[in-house]
């Protein structure tokens, strides 16, 4: 068969099963499962040979089961990071890349308060802790960014951290460290830090049964729900940030579409100050910066 032709006939079978981006989906697995590039797929429509057609419907099938396609496929591309992701890790998305590039703008347009009068680089005594690190995307992308800085990354969940482990190595960078625990725990009697970091769970309890399907049944529920209304970990972050922050230390988090002003008034009661907001791609505000 054509890739082309297998393309249209997967996409209509995963539309016969209700998958929303059939045709998107289709061809991430066609594509994935084929080796063959974009440009050459739609120029040439070369001929997938009978092995490769059975190996595409198998992930397809996957797929139509409800399986997310970064899952299957194994990786998803994160602001230039290969991160491999599987059952029992979340997935990143476009509002984390969003987090983790407005960390990098703060530290690069700040300089820093402390310096190592022993090095000439000025980022040599930055320390950033990453809670909730997950897959370690946003410790790995600023790890890359700044690889003069120290990086640790904490999360509850072994098969998180075994992921995040792995990008690590895969992606070459050597100044993150991931730490089991809840929070702030794994850190507890360190030095503090210049910046605290986080995407905590912030789905309200009784919400989770209304997402999608495949992050409802295959993302790790641990990664998903916030408590009763969505804000447990924004307290336990901000009321217990005291000992692990820096005086002129930051903290920016990612935040749910609606919980703007319940954040602020967590934030401030908790004595941060100069909070704000920064907007996503659909202009809802996604993402907080407090300083301490």
């Amino acid at each position: 068969m054509r890739l082309l032709d297998v393309l249209r006939s997967m996409t209509d079978l995963l539309e016969s099963e209700g998958i929303e981006d059939a045709f998107v989906d289709s061809e991430a697995l066609v594509l994935h499962a084929s080796g063959i590039d974009r440009l050459k797929a739609y120029t040439e429509n070369p001929e997938i040979d009978d092995r490769h057609v059975s190996i595409i419907r198998r992930l397809v099938d996957r797929r139509a089961k409800g399986e997310p396609v970064q899952y299957i496929i194994g990786h998803v591309e994160f602001l230039g990071l290969d991160i491999q992701v599987g059952k029992g890790v979340l997935i990143p998305r476009p509002e984390t890349e969003l987090l983790a590039l407005e960390a990098v703008h703060q530290l690069k347009n700040e300089k820093p308060e402390v310096m190592d009068s022993s090095s000439l680089t000025p980022y040599s005594s930055l320390r950033i802790l990453d809670l909730c690190t997950g897959s370690g995307c946003v410790a790995l992308a600023l790890g890359r960014d700044f690889p003069d800085a120290e990086i640790i990354g904490t999360d509850i969940s072994v098969e998180a951290l075994g992921f995040a482990g792995r990008n690590a190595v895969a992606n070459g960078i050597d100044n993150v460290v991931f730490l089991k625990g809840s929070l702030f725990e794994p850190v507890s009697g360190l030095p503090p830090f210049d910046l605290i970091v986080s995407n905590p769970p912030y789905i309200r309890s009784r919400d989770i049964e209304g997402l999608q399907r495949e992050i409802r049944e295959w993302e790790p529920l641990s990664a998903l729900d916030g408590g009763e209304d969505g804000l447990v970990f924004y307290r336990d972050i901000f009321f217990g940030a005291g000992p692990y922050i820096s005086g002129a230390g930051k903290i920016i988090a990612e935040i749910g579409f609606d919980q703007a002003e319940e954040v602020r008034e967590i934030a401030e009661r908790a004595g941060f100050r100069n909070i704000s907001f920064k907007e996503d791609f659909a202009r809802m505000e996604r993402i907080v910066k407090a300083e301490k």
